[in-house]
């Protein structure tokens, strides 16, 4: 007996529409060939471009990360002054559950950033690249039996560091083999199960994105060999998904299908390896990141990236995230510290330290104003030593582009926006006012990551009538009011988003 579905929703996790669109032009991805020619495409727009790593809370909460109080896997608290791994509930609770909550039945696999689950039939956190626990499984059985079949979670911690060619070999095949282990746990689940709703993440386009990009994540230029076969692993993680994907889909035979992707991916433009020496000489004598911080930095760089994240990896992720608060905050004297920046990824997070918020805070509410200005006026005076190309797109204040709610204070209170020019490319960054600031592997990034993010989303809806062409244009808080209204359920007042279809699945 094979299961049916009425909806297949599948996060094609930080796709590039670019390389899809090859891929499918090439005969890579006929799948996601033959659903762009019969469905309808609309594009997402987020806070995605601030707060990159908000995007999936506010997806699956339907509400801005003001409300969840969600931007990163380490966040910084102000209690402790310290960065701290935010509670695994913190992001909320995922719409899908509610369907299962309210009887219907729900298949959902390895969806980013989703707690524990405590219903319906879900596996959480055991190939996705963003998790902020171990897996878990509803019921316990499944995960046992995941286990049994395919051996342990294939989740692998990244190292941060220029890479080898065999590295990104081996990257490229886990990806390609992930991507086959979720279809065949799809298969198996959708065998006997009747659904409302299977929700599936094919994680390898987010991971290839990162490190498959192009060369500049390679510790030692490419023979040409090795550049061609560099050029063709990321579309060889887009053909196993599209592959993947197909084996899903006749499984469930589905009466619908939306696939989407909450932010893209594009050339890595993150400079953050030099936002703390920026904000550093913005500050001068007022701050005290130097003195302490840099010895320890110091030492950090003198041991090899290797040799650190085969110590770091051996850690329980407790002492790992203690370790990683360690190296950003410890020695500070707090009370010379005005604003120090945080744990990210991509967009640059910087955080006052200011008087009845923090712990141990110095800074009135004029002298914020005062060094939020000196902080924005002093990051646009950086520029790219070579072509004049300034660093900085644009520094935000939070109250100027995330909306009130609850938990807004826990998210940065300045975020800087990078020129979108490859960050790869630098020498060096020089300001007339603060001196040169020397980029630390010119040519490559030195986080070994060639590709990051780009704030625009999609989603793709086909079956049940579709009609061909374009869908509504939207936010991704939109998407889960959607999905419940095409199952005819209720959208909670709660939810900010809308619904972007009609209701109902014909």
């Amino acid at each position: 007996m094979t299961g049916r579905a009425k909806i297949v929703l599948v996060a094609l996790d930080a796709a590039d529409m670019g390389i899809l669109q090859r891929c499918v032009d090439q005969g890579q991805a006929p799948v996601i060939g033959r659903l762009l020619a019969e469905g309808a495409l609309g594009n997402l727009d987020s806070l995605g471009r601030w707060l990159p790593g908000s995007v999936w809370p506010s997806f699956f909460t339907s509400s801005p990360p003001s409300d969840t109080g969600f931007h990163h896997y380490l966040q910084w608290s102000p209690q402790t002054m310290t960065m701290r791994r935010p509670d695994p509930r913190q992001p909320g609770e995922p719409f899908w559950r509610r369907i299962a909550d309210e009887g219907g039945r729900v298949i959902a696999i390895d969806m980013p950033f989703a707690s524990a689950p405590s219903t319906g039939i879900e596996l959480t956190g055991w190939a996705t690249l963003d998790s902020l626990e171990p897996p878990r499984s509803h019921p316990s059985s499944l995960l046992t039996d995941i286990t049994a079949r395919h051996g342990g979670s294939p989740r692998v911690a990244e190292m941060h560091a220029l890479q080898s060619m065999d590295a990104l070999r081996k990257l490229r095949d886990e990806q390609v083999e992930i991507a086959g282990m979720l279809a065949e746990i799809s298969e198996h689940l959708l065998q006997r199960e009747t659904v409302d709703l299977f929700a599936i993440t094919f994680p390898g386009l987010h991971r290839g994105g990162h490190w498959l990009w192009d060369e500049t994540g390679l510790l030692t230029p490419p023979t040409a060999a090795e550049q061609r076969e560099l050029e063709a692993a990321l579309p060889a993680v887009y053909a196993a998904t599209d592959q993947a994907l197909g084996r899903v889909l006749d499984a469930a035979q589905p009466d619908e299908v939306i696939l989407f992707s909450l932010h893209g991916m594009g050339p890595n433009t993150s400079r953050v390896e030099v936002l703390d020496a920026m904000l550093d000489r913005v500050l001068g004598e007022e701050s005290q990141n130097v003195s302490p911080l840099s010895t320890m930095q110091r030492i950090r760089h003198a041991l090899p990236p290797r040799l650190r994240h085969r110590v770091k990896d051996s850690l329980p992720t407790s002492l790992q995230d203690r370790l990683t608060g360690f190296w950003r905050t410890g020695g500070r004297d707090w009370q010379k510290t005005p604003a120090l920046t945080q744990v990210a990824d991509l967009t640059g997070y910087i955080r006052l330290n200011r008087k009845g918020r923090e712990n141990q805070g110095m800074l009135t509410a004029a002298q914020a104003d005062e060094i939020t200005q000196r902080i924005v006026e002093g990051l646009a005076s950086f520029a790219d030593a070579d072509t004049g190309e300034p660093v900085v797109r644009q520094t935000a204040r939070v109250e100027d582009v995330v909306p009130p709610g609850p938990n807004r204070d826990r998210l940065p209170d300045l975020m800087v926006d990078w020129n979108d020019t490859p960050a790869a490319r630098h020498r060096a960054i020089v300001s007339p006012r603060f001196g040169t600031i020397d980029w630390p592997t010119p040519g490559c990034h030195p986080s070994g990551r060639s590709g990051n993010h780009r704030a625009g989303g999609f989603y793709l809806v086909s079956g049940s009538g579709t009609t061909p062409g374009s869908a509504p244009s939207g936010n991704i808080v939109d998407l889960a009011p959607t999905i419940l209204a095409r199952l005819g359920a209720a959208v909670p007042d709660e939810m900010r988003g809308r619904a972007l279809l009609g209701g109902g699945i014909r």
